[in-house]
C-alpha cells in the first residue's frame, strides 16, 4: 500500500478520534457533560421548555394575524391548551416494587390521556374561529419541519 495513503488514513483517524473526544468532554460552559440541565440528552429544564413554548406561541400568534374578535378565542386557547402537567418523580418511582410501578405508570398514562383530551378540546374550539387561510397557516405551523427528514433527502417529499 502507498505510504502516502497510510499517512492520510492515520491523520483522518486521529482527527476523527479527537473530534469525538472533544464532543464528549464538555467544558466549563457545559455542565453535566454538555446537555441542557445536566440531565439525559434531549431533556430540557422547565425554564427552557417554557421559554421555547412561549416563543413558539408568539410566533404562531404573529403568523395567524388574528382579528380583534379572534383575540379572546386565542387567549382562551392558550390558557386551556397548557394545563399544569407534572412529570412523576423518578427517584420516588425507582423505590416502588414492580407491580406498584406498573400501577403508577397506568395512572400516569390515564392522566396523560386526560391532559391530551383537554388540549384537543381547546384546539378544536379555537380552530373553528379561524378563516381558511389562517387554518392553513396553523396547520403548516404544527406540521413540523424538514429537520426530521434524512439529510440527503431534503428535496423529496414524504
Amino acid at each position: 500500500m502507498n505510504p502516502q495513503k497510510i499517512l492520510i488514513a492515520a491523520l483522518a483517524a486521529c482527527a476523527l478520534s479527537f473530534g469525538i473526544g472533544a464532543a464528549y468532554a464538555g467544558g466549563p460552559e457545559c455542565p453535566g457533560g454538555g446537555f441542557h440541565d445536566g440531565g439525559r440528552y434531549g431533556h430540557w429544564n422547565a425554564e427552557d421548555r417554557d421559554e421555547r413554548r412561549t416563543a413558539r406561541q408568539e410566533k404562531l400568534h404573529k403568523a395567524l394575524n388574528l382579528s380583534e374578535a379572534q383575540e379572546a378565542a386565542w387567549k382562551t386557547f392558550i390558557a386551556d391548551a397548557n394545563p399544569q402537567w407534572q412529570r412523576p418523580d423518578r427517584n420516588a418511582f425507582a423505590q416502588l416494587s414492580t407491580p406498584e410501578r406498573l400501577e403508577k405508570m397506568l395512572e400516569f398514562s390515564q392522566k396523560h390521556q386526560e391532559f391530551m383530551a383537554q388540549r384537543l378540546a381547546a384546539l378544536k374550539t379555537f380552530y373553528t374561529q379561524l378563516s381558511d387561510e389562517q387554518k392553513k397557516t396553523f396547520d403548516s405551523f404544527h406540521r413540523g419541519s424538514d429537520k426530521k427528514r434524512p439529510r440527503g433527502n431534503k428535496k423529496s417529499k414524504r
